[in-house]
């Protein structure tokens, strides 16, 4: 099957949760095997547990990461077509006095650049995206 979503940092994190939202959950499960992360939130998932200190929940998400995330996803990569279309929503954001955090504009670059949906539950954060480029965006979270 096609991969149709790329999922956000958030959304991954969110599964680590002791009681993560369910309606993301419930989602997650019902579009297995379409949905990806890219490169970027690769990245900040492994820098998020590498600067953990030392111990049992650092070990665990580790094992998460390694043993779930990235057998369960394609890891999408910032590629030249990405790599233009950032290019291109940079310079329209800075011209217009918006600019934008690297890493979220680099997500939804992956996203544009593939023609996927991206699934945040940080909308706020990449709305700016979906109102200025042609950026696909859903939430699948209650909040």
């Amino acid at each position: 099957m096609k991969n149709i979503y790329l999922l956000d940092t958030c959304v991954i994190s969110e599964v680590t949760k002791p009681e993560p939202d369910e309606s993301l959950i419930t989602n997650l499960e019902f579009h297995h095997g379409s949905c990806a992360i890219s490169s970027i939130t690769w990245f900040e998932l492994l820098k998020g547990v590498g600067i953990l200190p030392e111990g049992k929940r650092k070990e665990n998400l580790m094992s998460f990461l390694m043993d779930y995330v990235q057998p369960s996803f394609e890891i999408i990569p910032f590629d030249t077509s990405a790599a233009h279309i950032n290019a291109d929503i940079v310079s329209k954001l800075l011209a217009i006095g918006k600019p934008t955090p690297i890493l979220d504009t680099q997500i939804a670059s992956i996203a544009i650049a593939n023609n996927m949906i991206l699934v945040t539950q940080n909308t706020k954060d990449f709305e700016i995206f979906a109102e200025n480029c042609s950026l696909m965006l859903e939430n699948w979270g209650k909040n």
